[in-house]
């Protein structure tokens, strides 16, 4: 009886011996996964998206059934948002939808995954399949008015100004105290109330840049170009790098008839614009008027057609093009 005792107690020992190997083995592996997952997150603050990619893919070898079971806090499904993201910043829009579609299964009513798949759906060009996902995702987190100004953002970055108008009009609508005042002055802006998105953000105290750059904005907007380039003027260095702030200084300059100056900051800002947004239909637009301006009537007609390749359908383009043939 002695000797089975021994064994048995041998046994447990060579047992108890494996299960803290293995536990130790998939303990480094989940070390070195979180370790990659960290690289990763790192390189796409950076804006390296192709690399963290790279690095998520190798975090999700570690992933297994084991890891899983032995820890608590398991990061599969983080590591495929955040692989989502690099694909959909890389332009990779159907293998983020993909990614959206099986988080979904699992998180039907999950606002940002909504939000996601919606966004996806908009940079194809698809808004029947966008605004129904966004109004789900609005409509779980009521609460929650920074979903309806991103929600406003996106529909106008590719192209939807009726639903982006709508998505601001109900931003506008909660009570201004519970808003902070930079998004609120924004919405008014894109509804076109640029007055009163002027006197909410000039009642701001030590603007910081973004702040400066929307008061410019509504300044612009409500006629007054001189005051728009001065406070501009302050931020010279970053307007060199930015698009939508050299179209704001060019739309000035074009507005007090500085046409050569203007086509300069249309021709800066095209390079660094993003195909198919609202803020490259717009530059490339300006770009066409100022050229008018300027009497020159077969360059504007030549980067027309450009303009009509990218944006095809576009009836204002249509009747710029008429009146270009007449010249």
């Amino acid at each position: 009886m002695r000797i089975i005792r021994n064994i048995l107690l041998t046994l447990i020992c060579i047992a108890a011996v494996g299960a803290a190997a293995v536990f130790g083995y998939y303990r480094v592996r989940g070390s070195r996964e979180a370790a990659l997952m960290s690289e990763g997150l790192a390189l796409m603050e950076q804006g390296n998206y192709r690399a963290a990619r790279t690095r998520f893919a190798s975090a999700q070898e570690y992933e297994n059934s084991i890891t899983r079971r032995l820890s608590t806090d398991t990061m599969e499904e983080d590591l495929y948002r955040y692989t989502a993201i690099c694909d959909f910043r890389l332009g990779d829009y159907e293998k983020a939808g993909t990614i959206y579609d099986n988080l979904l299964r699992r998180h039907p009513k999950d606002p940002v995954l909504l939000s996601s798949r919606a966004t996806v759906w908009a940079a194809l060009g698809n808004m029947e399949e966008a605004v129904p996902l966004f109004d789900t995702a609005i409509a779980i987190d009521r609460s929650n008015y920074s979903r309806l100004y991103d929600t406003g953002l996106t529909m106008r970055e590719y192209g939807n100004d009726k639903d982006a108008k709508r998505y601001f009009n109900k931003l506008l609508k909660i009570d201004a105290k519970k808003v902070d005042p930079v998004i609120r002055g924004q919405a008014l802006c894109f509804v076109g109330k640029h007055k009163e998105a002027a006197a909410v953000l000039d009642s701001i105290e030590n603007p910081d840049m973004q702040t400066s750059f929307l008061f410019a904005t509504a300044m612009e907007k409500t006629g007054a170009h001189e005051e728009a380039l001065k406070i501009l003027d302050d931020y010279e260095d970053q307007i060199r790098e930015d698009p939508d702030m050299l179209n704001l200084k060019g739309n000035a300059l074009f507005g007090l008839g500085r046409y050569e100056e203007a086509l300069a900051c249309f021709d800066q800002a095209l390079p660094l614009a993003e195909k198919g947004t609202a803020l490259r239909r717009s530059l490339m637009f300006n770009r066409i008027a100022v050229l008018e301006q300027l009497r020159d009537f077969k360059g504007a007609a030549e980067y027309a057609a450009i303009y009509a390749k990218e944006f095809p359908g576009d009836k204002a383009m249509e009747r710029e093009n008429l009146f270009l043939q007449t010249r």
